[in-house]
């Protein structure tokens, strides 16, 4: 948190006025009075007066006016349009005062005048008309929800720091906050009528209403000249001004270099020039241009003025409302600007525009001030206080704790400026939304005010580079900026490049906007498809919040992934097969609809298992060896060395010496040969007293001691198995659960490439008993590498 020195907010003024006009009113009148008559003196009481009272109600009233003068349109354009108009195109002074009383086509102002905008001086750097370079970055954000407290202030530091390394340096800061709809949907086509009309009527109110996103986008200005600079380089000859600029674009490029390097930890993207269907477009015209318009769309970088590309669009402005026009359709639009700030700032104070259901650009600039340079504004800024004899001690205190910190090096200071512009296709909609929008900084203790003399400036200062006409620019510190900047966004996850290709699904979020759901561990802007990266997933609720459901749509939803269209062109295999381990029958009616097969496993009855069915590989065999160590080793029996070598050896004996016909009744067989010696302890707790319950006869012979293996689901894309009864026996949970765990029936060796399998287990919480299973459960790679075929989630 960081005080927000609300003494640097006010201009400087002198009995309530602002020093500036009144400066020049009581100038004008006192000149007035000298030529004219001494009389007219007394006018500047009643304008003292009048000014006091706009200063009273807004102390940057003079301010805006003057921007509000700069940014006026033709009397007659305006006249005829009855608004403040601004208009895309050029015209010759053709007389049309047939039609347009006392006006030609050419008196009216054009856009172009104020887009500062000229070339392409490099891929990622913009020149404009006055000499400075921009470039442009697309950021992912921080996120914040259900974010740790200190790690998001760490971030904010660091954005602060970022800043700080900036001080003194002629450059601007932009952020941009781009909220804005936007459509998308899934195809089910899986060929399961069933989960494909799932699919349809999950996706059918989601496409009736737009999912909300936010794009971040961070730019850097650099002005290399100052002024005088300026005018001397007109006078001199074309070989040293381009000199000088290749100089200047070689400093922009380390200030870039450098920036890009603190940005990468927010996902930079630089915007530049690309090439498409062999033609040249820019990203970076395509954000400025978004700016003006309201629309995205692909510009190209054409030998015109960049300035005469962007101006697109006719601007018609009015009180406190104005008009977009593109060949697109018309929208509308309001600002909001900050009147009074709060008496602090915080990291994400402004996170609660995050979820408002509105179209805005919230634009918010810094420009960087020297240090001396800011000492002398706090010291300004202190004196004012003192000589208005102002009561605001805590303001003074805060003024010298300000300095203390940027003399320390903490912080540093600039020029802030913040504008909120909300729009809509509609004129009612956009007045509703921008009141929607103002209640959260009510909330938050800052004043708001609709921009009405400033609306045009507002507009025209989103776009980057247009210093001069920014409104209510006040002086902030970069902890200050970082906090209301603060890079806050949703995640919404990779829809593409995951390793099952598309995303599961796309889920909304609190914000609004669409999440896409994957369980792989797939890192954005990265390609992971086809890669077999981790796939573990945990569902958590309680009870009858839904987890069940969730699993069950799940699976209705990964069913796409059968179509061949979503594997590999090198896949040998193109195969989707799923697993759900059920409790209570939930998923049944599911998986029989989609053609899947359901299994119950109920107490006392055989199951139909008979792990020595299986191929004698390698694997198999070892599998087999784990299963009668944990059978043998049941309720916390120790297994000594010399006990495991007796199993590993029995079980070799019959998976190697027995044909398949002889390896019937498996456990049964294992008694036969495996070794014990004759004492007392072995008689009353040796492996064969602890294996006899598991065979025919015994307590839990049903279990894997049967004659065939029946249990066979080699050919079963979807599988579902109700562990009802056993989930809840401590005796048979976990070897059951152990043996159905383990894919038997995967071909010998690496799994071909594309054969893509799924797990879903209701109850996983009742299988952390077992140290494998709780293992397996917690996404050990040791357990995974046992019990998980490959290119599989759980």
């Amino acid at each position: 948190m960081a005080t927000l020195n609300k003494a640097l907010t006010r201009p400087a003024a002198i009995a309530g006025i602002p020093l500036v006009p009144f400066v020049m009113v009581s100038g004008a009148i006192v000149l007035l009075a000298v030529y004219v008559s001494y009389y007219l003196i007394l006018l500047l009481i009643p304008a003292w007066l009048e000014m006091k009272g706009k200063a009273r109600t807004d102390i940057h009233y003079f301010g805006l006016l003057w921007l509000a003068f700069k940014t006026r349109g033709r009397f007659g354009t305006n006249k005829h349009f009855g608004a403040n108009a601004l208009l895309a195109n050029r015209y010759d002074a053709v007389d049309v005062s047939e039609f347009i009383e006392k006006m030609k086509l050419n008196e009216h102002v054009t856009l172009d005048k104020y887009i500062p905008y000229s070339s392409h001086l490099h891929p990622h750097v913009i020149r404009n008309r006055q000499g400075d370079l921009v470039a442009s970055w697309e950021l992912e954000g921080t996120i914040f929800e259900c974010g740790d407290e200190h790690h998001l202030t760490l971030m904010a530091t660091h954005l602060n720091n970022v800043i700080r390394g900036y001080e003194g340096l002629p450059v601007t800061f932009y952020l941009h906050r781009i909220r804005e709809k936007y459509h998308d949907v899934f195809d089910a086509n899986s060929g399961i009528p069933f989960s494909d009309e799932v699919t349809r009527l999950y996706y059918q109110p989601i496409n009736e209403k737009p999912f909300w996103r936010h794009r971040l986008f961070f730019t850097l200005c650099y002005a290399p000249f100052s002024p005088l600079e300026k005018k001397a380089m007109k006078a001199q000859p074309s070989g040293k001004r381009k000199a000088a600029l290749d100089d200047a674009l070689k400093v922009m490029l380390e200030y870039r270099e450098a920036l890009a390097s603190a940005l990468s930890r927010y996902t930079a993207t630089p915007l530049g020039m690309y090439e498409d269907n062999g033609r040249v477009y820019s990203a970076q015209l395509s954000f400025y241009h978004r700016l003006l318009t309201g629309q995205w769309q692909k510009v190209a970088v054409t030998p015109a003025a960049f300035y005469e590309t962007l101006s697109t669009p006719d601007v018609f402005f009015t009180t406190d409302t104005a008009e977009c026009q593109t060949v697109g359709g018309s929208r509308f639009f309001r600002s909001l600007e900050i009147k009074d700030y709060s008496p602090e700032t915080a990291t994400g104070l402004l996170d609660a525009l995050l979820y408002a259901e509105s179209e805005y650009v919230l634009t918010q600039s810094f420009t960087c001030m020297a240090r001396d340079e800011a000492q002398k504004h706090i010291r300004l800024a202190e004196k004012r206080l003192n000589s208005a004899d102002d009561d605001a001690i805590s303001q003074r205190e805060e003024l010298i704790v300000l300095r203390d910190l940027l003399q320390s090096g903490h912080v540093s200071c600039g020029k802030y400026h913040f504008s909120l512009l909300v729009s809509s296709d509609s004129a009612d909609q956009v007045v509703k939304d921008t009141n929607a929008l103002a209640q959260p900084f009510a909330d938050l203790g800052i004043m708001t005010t609709l921009s009405t003399l400033s609306l045009p400036a507002a507009y025209l200062a989103q776009l980057p580079g247009i210093y001069t006409l920014r409104p209510r620019l006040v002086a902030v510190s970069s902890q200050n900026f970082a906090d209301l900047a603060s890079l806050h966004n949703f995640h919404p996850h990779k829809r593409n490049g995951n390793p099952w290709g598309d995303a599961i699904a796309i889920l909304k979020s609190p914000g609004g906007g669409g999440y896409y759901l994957n369980l792989h561990d797939s890192q954005s802007g990265r390609d992971d498809f086809n890669e077999k990266t981790p796939g573990n997933t945990a569902i958590i609720g309680k009870t009858g919040s839904g987890k069940t459901m969730l699993m069950t749509m799940m699976q209705q939803l990964m069913q796409k992934y059968r179509n061949p269209a979503t594997f590999s062109a090198s896949a040998t295999i193109q195969r989707f097969t799923t697993v759900y381990f059920d409790k209570d029958r939930a998923a049944e009616m599911a998986i029989r609809q989609m053609g899947g097969r359901y299994f119950r496993i109920r107490t006392g009855v055989p199951t139909g298992f008979n792990p020595f069915a299986l191929a004698p590989t390698r694997r198999n065999i070892s599998f087999i060896k784990r299963l009668v160590r944990m059978l043998c080793g049941r309720n916390g029996k120790p297994l000594d060395p010399r006990d495991e070598e007796r199993i590993s050896a029995a079980v070799d004996t019959i998976m190697l010496d027995y044909p398949p016909e002889y390896r019937k009744f498996g456990i049964t067989r294992l008694l036969e040969v495996l070794p014990e010696p004759p004492t007392t302890d072995a008689r009353i707790n040796g492996l064969r007293i602890r294996l006899k319950q598991w065979a025919q006869g015994g307590e839990f012979g049903w279990v894997f001691d049967n004659e065939e293996d029946t249990f066979n689901i080699s050919n079963i894309d979807n599988v579902g198995i109700d562990g009802t009864e056993f989930l809840d026996d401590d005796d048979i949970r976990g070897p059951i659960t152990f043996y159905l765990l383990y894919p038997r029936h995967r071909p010998a060796g690496r799994s071909p490439a594309g054969d893509v399998h799924g797990r879903v287990l209701e109850m996983a919480g009742r299988c952390r008993i077992f140290p494998l299973l709780a293992q397996y459960a917690e996404g050990d790679p040791q357990a995974e590498r046992h019990l998980r075929p490959r290119h599989a989630v759980a």
